[in-house]
């Protein structure tokens, strides 16, 4: 795969490329239209199991016809519930998880992700995370007048830093509200 900084998606999908092995658990919390679930799925070649969350129908039926459509593999699940309520449906260790956090691309819903319940995802995610598990997560500042971005920005600034590595990428000479990456690693399971 060919790497592009300056695309969040593209980076973080070249990192995770890199990273996992294909019987991890991977969750894909904001499924959208498919894309990141699809990667993912490739990627573990059918092995390992792939959790693709979204709330919205219209998200759940754009996954399920990628996937038909471009996935030679059936080694994932789509739950159809907020990201939020995770722990309900995963109580296995988590290798890698991702977010693309704000509103369905090109859709008419008005529905986006928020804060509290992105918090309550990552931490679900931080608790079932296995030792140098990750978390990427894609973040825009323009969806919320950057509310989400910035609390989860002091939410992961905050984390022990004994037990959790965060990095936060971003352009700096782009005025249109590019995303931010924010890439969270798992160093202990206890102290």
């Amino acid at each position: 795969m060919k790497i592009n900084f300056f695309n969040i998606v593209g980076y973080y999908q070249f990192m995770i490329e890199n990273l996992i092995k294909d019987d991890m658990v991977a969750v894909d919390c904001t499924a959208g239209k498919g894309n990141d679930t699809l990667f993912l799925c490739n990627i573990m070649k059918g092995r390992g199991k792939v959790f693709a969350f979204d709330l919205q129908e219209e998200a759940v039926k754009a996954t399920i016809e990628l996937l038909e459509q471009k996935c030679a593999y059936d080694n994932y699940e789509i739950i159809m519930d907020c990201h939020s309520r995770i722990g309900y449906f995963i109580d296995v260790p988590i290798d890698v998880a991702v977010f693309n956090l704000g509103y369905l691309p090109n859709s008419e819903s008005r529905i986006s992700t928020a804060f509290d319940t992105t918090l309550k995802s990552v931490e679900a995610i931080l608790e079932r995370l296995r030792k140098k598990g990750y978390i990427f997560i894609a973040a825009y500042l323009g969806h919320d007048n950057s509310v989400e971005r910035n609390s989860l920005f002091d939410y992961l600034s905050s984390l022990d830093s004994k037990r959790y590595k965060v990095a936060n990428h971003r352009l700096i000479n782009i005025n249109n509200y590019p995303p931010e990456l924010f890439i969270i690693q798992k160093m202990h399971d206890t102290l």
